[in-house]
């Protein structure tokens, strides 16, 4: 299978480049790439190809992997060299960059589905989900001059979802994948370099979530007096293997008044745990072997005993394709999934043991 990268932009397929980087990830929004080229594109009398801005294409063979603009189009000439540089991010660069548009800045009534969509439709980027988002946001007030991609970030982490762009340049709404790469990241196989890094100072053997409250009293005297009240308690899932560290979160009133205080302090426990331990992988093929593009959100098959990593199932968080002149690589972030949701640790155990029986 070709994995020759090719931009189209204005009708024209643009290949042959030199040195090629493309990102996907399910954190960092919007994916974006770097292209360049060591001299004109042959057989071209036309040498601004490009122009800045301009909507475009990036392809891995047959396989579209960003939908979006052209950011920044970088000619050089020189007495010895030309050269080009093409850098772009997808669609969704618009929802970054820009500010958020709503209606007296007052949210209500709307699913977390319905704001995205709302927010995203005056830049053309249609938004999507694959999960259930009926439950109504919070009436809220957004604050003048932050981002669409802000509110959003808001908004999901209320209702635990996971948003990413997709290679057609849409938003999608969704949580943890469970889909399985065909092959995945193998010691003395595919793996030309690894680093694991495992982490302790960001974990807690216990999670306490608490609201705050001034009493009416003393806040009328000019003395301010808080009281708490606990929520939710999680534990970390290695609790018994650690020395006692705890951790106390104060709850958004949000949380509170829909009863999604449990699930808040989960989501913080998961979320720390599962970033204490990180997999960096470079591989010598950006396909799986049923060749299949390295996806995010996609979970990954991993035997590392050098680490003691031996049929783990992680997810791939993010992914990096690279061409140039030592050859073409894939570099990934791996994680275990509870690093990117709110459900039960057990649930995800109960994933790998399905998988490897």
């Amino acid at each position: 299978m070709s994995d020759d990268l090719t931009l189209i932009c204005n009708g024209k397929i643009l290949s042959g480049w030199d040195s090629v980087r493309v990102t996907r990830s399910i954190e960092k929004l919007p994916s974006d790439f770097e292209l360049s080229l060591m001299d004109y594109f042959p057989g071209s009398d036309d040498k601004q190809l490009v122009k800045e801005g301009n909507p475009c294409v990036v392809k891995i063979g047959a396989d579209t992997v960003i939908t979006g603009y052209i950011d920044r189009w970088a000619p050089m000439i020189s007495s010895q060299r030309h050269a080009v540089r093409a850098i772009g991010r997808s669609k969704c660069q618009d929802l970054v960059d820009c500010s958020a548009t709503w209606p007296n800045n007052v949210v209500s009534q709307v699913t977390p589905l319905q704001l995205a969509q709302r927010l995203a439709s005056p830049y053309g980027i249609t938004v999507s989900s694959d999960v259930d988002v009926g439950t109504v946001v919070p009436q809220f007030t957004l604050n003048w001059g932050e981002s669409s991609q802000e509110v959003i970030e808001r908004v999901t982490r209320w209702a635990a979802l996971l948003y990413y762009d997709l290679p057609d340049g849409s938003l999608f709404l969704t949580r943890v994948g469970t889909t399985q790469a065909a092959s995945g990241v193998k010691q003395g196989q595919n793996i030309q370099a690894a680093a694991y890094g495992a982490t302790m100072d960001e974990r807690f053997s216990i999670y306490t979530g608490v609201s705050m409250s001034v009493s009416p009293l003393n806040e009328e005297s000019g003395n301010e007096a808080y009281s708490s009240v606990a929520l939710a308690t999680a534990s970390d899932p290695e609790a018994t293997q650690m020395r006692y560290r705890n951790r106390t979160i104060i709850v958004e009133s949000t949380m509170t008044a829909n009863q999604q205080a449990q699930q808040c302090i989960d989501w913080e426990m998961n979320r720390r745990y599962g970033r204490s331990k990180t997999l960096q992988i470079t591989v010598d093929s950006w396909r799986d072997s049923a060749g299949t593009l390295w996806t995010p959100n996609t979970l990954i098959p991993i035997s590392l005993p050098v680490f003691g990593l031996e049929d783990e199932l992680w997810l791939l968080g993010e992914v990096t394709y690279i061409k140039d002149d030592q050859g073409t690589v894939a570099e990934m972030v791996l994680m275990p999934p509870a690093a990117f949701s709110v459900e039960p640790y057990q649930f995800y155990t109960n994933i790998r043991e399905a998988n490897y029986g």
